[in-house]
């Protein structure tokens, strides 16, 4: 009657036992009853313990595979396009940061860069920063970077673009990336706060969202300090 099989697994397994004897106590001496009493109170505590165990495995394996999804850029490493090396460093300098995917032959993303030049002049003042992250540029090829830093100057951005390393967290998490431009929020922490963005900026809609977005990271950063 006791089997522990039989048992919810949400549930404590002394409170099953207790339970029970309740049930039944009238088949017990009164030694028996005190002893099994005292064996159920053994078990609680040891159910608890278990407890306390699993919770704290599941809790610390949630926020290892979080901060895995989340968190692309803890080994942040590469070059600006001036060749000013950079690392997730730059992260803790902002309240919100803008990471842009983009790529040169990429009609939609070269559409939106005067528009991303223009919301990072929006929110410099707010503690943002928008950067790019340019997928042909990887590992420093200088080719890539020439014709990028070209079309950048042609649409007028001047915010910062960098050339990451394709062995980093941040190269890999872009290399996956399917569809361009992408855009996404990254926390003071190098944390990614809400859902990618997918298309352009210079669409009013997306603008408003991403702006919208961009307010609530920056009131957030604000009330945890």
């Amino acid at each position: 009657m006791m089997n522990k099989s039989t048992v919810d697994p949400n549930g404590n397994y002394a409170d099953y036992l207790a339970g029970t004897v309740e049930s039944n106590k009238a088949s017990f001496t009164e030694a028996e009853l005190k002893t099994l009493t005292e064996d159920i109170d053994a078990i609680r505590k040891i159910e608890e313990q278990i407890a306390e165990i699993e919770n704290k495995t599941t809790s610390d394996s949630s926020k290892k595979n979080n901060t895995e999804a989340t968190s692309p850029f803890s080994n942040l490493s590469g070059k600006d396009f001036n060749g000013n090396p950079v690392d997730e460093s730059l992260f803790s300098k902002n309240a919100v940061t803008v990471v842009n995917f983009w790529f040169n032959g990429c009609k939609p993303c070269v559409a939106e860069l005067s528009k991303l030049n223009e919301l990072n002049e929006a929110i410099r003042s707010m503690g943002g920063e928008v950067v790019g992250i340019n997928t042909e540029t990887f590992n420093g090829n200088k080719t890539a970077i020439k014709e990028a830093s070209a079309i950048l100057e042609s649409q007028g951005a001047k915010y910062r673009n960098l050339s990451i390393d394709s062995s980093s967290n941040a190269g890999k998490y872009a290399s996956d990336i399917m569809a361009f431009p992408t855009t996404i929020l990254v926390d003071r922490n190098g944390n990614i706060v809400g859902d990618p963005m997918l298309g352009g900026i210079d669409n009013k809609d997306n603008y408003d969202t991403l702006m919208k977005q961009i307010k609530s990271v920056i009131a957030a950063d604000s009330n945890s300090k």
